[in-house]
């Protein structure tokens, strides 16, 4: 019985430390994830950051531009 108690105990401890990550991850105001600077080029805004978002080459377009030299 007292794993079952220290399960539940350990897993009530994991959806804590989530909740409160997740919310000071909300209560940031920057916007520099990961996920908001991949949809940059989708942004109504019009900010000039997403105007000078340049993308990566894939690996393909890499051996392609090699193959002409």
């Amino acid at each position: 019985m007292e794993v079952f108690a220290v399960t539940i105990f350990v897993s009530l401890m994991f959806a804590v430390l989530f909740a409160a990550l997740f919310l000071a991850e909300r209560m940031q105001k920057r916007r520099g994830s990961l996920e908001q600077v991949a949809l940059l080029p989708l942004d109504d805004g019009g900010s000039p950051s997403a105007a000078n978002f340049t993308r990566p080459h894939s690996h393909d377009q890499h051996i392609r531009h090699q193959s002409t030299h």
